[in-house]
């Protein structure tokens, strides 16, 4: 087994209490679940092209906001396109 050494980092209180919740929950080790993460992480952060990483949380500005907000509440319509591409998916029903 690798010699274990320890590190220190600053999370927010939401990642720290996320972290304990799910070592409670599923009775991993704090320590495995943020060695797991990490590799996680940089293996995808080195292997994967910049495209594919989704971030884990997204900053937008006050003007971007509101852009987003005016169109959730008046979504634009569905082009024709997008018609003919949704009929051709199976419903969750038929599935």
């Amino acid at each position: 087994m690798a010699r274990a050494t320890q590190i220190s980092a600053q999370v927010s209180a939401s990642a720290k209490q996320l972290l304990d919740d799910f070592s409670a929950v599923s009775g991993i080790k704090k320590s495995r679940i943020v060695e797991d993460a990490l590799w996680f992480y940089v293996r995808a952060r080195q292997e994967l092209p910049e495209s594919a990483i989704v971030p884990a949380r997204i900053v937008v500005t006050e003007r971007g906001a509101a852009v987003v907000e005016r169109s959730l509440k008046q979504p634009a319509k569905a082009t024709p396109a997008l018609v003919r591409l949704m009929r051709t998916l199976e419903s969750p029903d038929e599935a």
